[in-house]
């Protein structure tokens, strides 16, 4: 039977080309912009290669000193490694802490043998531990060890793609040498290429932080400040082990933080509520302050609602039009004894078919969006890349894009909603005396 209906929506469409065009394309714009919106989300907050433990991640990005004499100002920023390895480091329940380097005194040139090139790249400083919490695939070699971290040697990993623009393969990398601001690394191992959106972990060159010039030179003042070192340059990356409870280690490292603050005499210790969960660190933006994320929650909820409604609404206005129109035509049906059951039925039928015509439109539209606006949408929200080096593109990857549970649930709220636009009309003309209809 339905075979039938859906046949004559068929039909439907193609005697109604401008009516038809216009309720797929709303229909496609709003299931585009839904997934755009949605894709941007996913990639930032589900598990994707290689941050493929993100959901059981807690990070902790910064901290604020404030005088506990009032005037006396207060500072916030990334963490020192004093600070990290009293209130982190010995809570139980942690599999692998990342460190990150938040500040470089270097610039990220790499010379290739035999070029007078200088080849702009992006670089990381990072510990052991970065290699536990990132589940990078090695093409070659290992990661640098543990010996070669504590030792500070210039050894480094290397992305696929810089390993095949320096020495045109992959194979018989490890143990050849690259020159990064004149000073050689010994390179260790060469990982698949990661998505530049995948900003916290992406790089071409992975290099220990105690290689950096700056760590080297203990008499830095900037390598840590504030009262006893507190504050400093590492952003750090919790992986909490399978099984433990995750608030229970949040909970802790902030009372850690509690009691560490109370042994200072000038300042207190804040650490804003961190460590925050994943998808919290990603709207963690200035180092002073955290996000709202209640408010933040209502106005990407509105936005969703918005980009939802607004063509429903739209499109309700055509259809009941419409069915004024197709009065007379369901008049004819009902004087011939068609059930209201079958009328029903077959608008059913029609605004199905309409809806998922518009939402593969609008998948189609929103990988278009995606692939054009890449760069623009990497822009958005803490965590991804700003500007690539030259030869580097943001890379979308199918498994980012093919994200069927929001395309489902976006076409199933565009069906609802375009149903109510739909069937309300419809119900009231088919409803009305069959006389009534036939004289329209």
């Amino acid at each position: 039977m339905y075979r039938i209906y859906f046949k004559q929506a068929w039909n439907l469409i193609r005697q109604e080309k401008l009516f038809s065009l216009i309720y797929i394309v709303g229909t496609g714009l709003s299931v585009a912009m839904v997934m755009v919106l949605s894709i941007i989300f996913y990639v930032r907050i589900a598990n994707v290669y290689p941050e493929t433990n993100r959901s059981r991640t807690l990070v902790v990005k910064s901290a604020q000193m404030k005088a506990k004499i009032e005037g006396e100002g207060s500072s916030s920023s990334a963490l020192s490694e004093k600070l990290i390895n009293t209130c982190i480091t010995p809570v139980k329940g942690i599999e692998a802490l990342a460190l990150i380097l938040d500040y470089d005194v270097e610039s990220n040139l790499v010379q290739p043998v035999g070029t007078n090139e200088q080849l702009p790249i992006t670089s990381k400083f990072v510990n052991t531990g970065f290699w536990k919490v990132y589940n990078f695939r090695f093409l070659e070699g290992n990661p640098f060890t543990e010996a070669d971290f504590q030792s500070g040697i210039p050894t480094a990993v290397i992305s696929e793609s810089l390993a095949k623009r320096l020495f045109g393969s992959v194979r018989g990398v490890v143990g050849k040498y690259v020159s990064k601001d004149f000073r050689q690394y010994r390179v260790c191992g060469v990982v698949k290429d990661a998505s530049a959106v995948t900003g916290i972990s992406y790089a071409q060159m992975w290099i220990p932080y105690t290689a950096n010039k700056m760590y080297a030179d203990k008499t830095d003042q900037n390598a840590t400040w504030n009262e006893d070192g507190t504050l400093g340059y590492y952003k750090a990356f919790i992986l909490v082990s399978p099984g433990a409870n995750t608030a229970k280690v949040k909970a802790t490292v902030e009372a850690n933080a509690v009691r560490y603050s109370k042994t200072l005499k000038k300042f207190n210790l804040t650490l804003m509520g961190q460590p925050d969960y994943w998808w919290q660190s990603t709207f963690r933006l200035w180092s002073n302050e955290g996000p709202d994320f209640k408010k933040l929650s209502i106005q990407y909820g509105l936005i969703f609602l918005i980009l939802l409604m607004v063509p429903a609404v739209s499109l309700s206005g055509m259809t009941d039009s419409r069915m004024e129109r197709r009065l007379a035509e369901m008049g004819v049906r009902r004087a011939f004894g068609a059930p209201m059951g079958r009328l029903m039925n077959q608008i059913f039928a029609e605004n199905f078919l309409f809806t998922l015509l518009g939402g593969i439109f609008g998948l189609l539209l929103s990988y278009l969006i995606i692939l054009l606006c890449s760069s623009w949408i990497m822009s958005i929200g803490q965590g991804f890349v700003g500007l690539l080096p030259d030869g580097e593109s943001t890379v979308f990857t199918p498994s980012m894009l093919m994200n069927w549970q929001v395309f489902f649930i976006a076409l199933v709220i565009c069906f609802v909603l375009n149903m109510l636009s739909a069937m309300i009309p419809a119900w009231r003309a088919a409803h009305r005396p069959i006389v009534d209809s036939i004289n329209v």
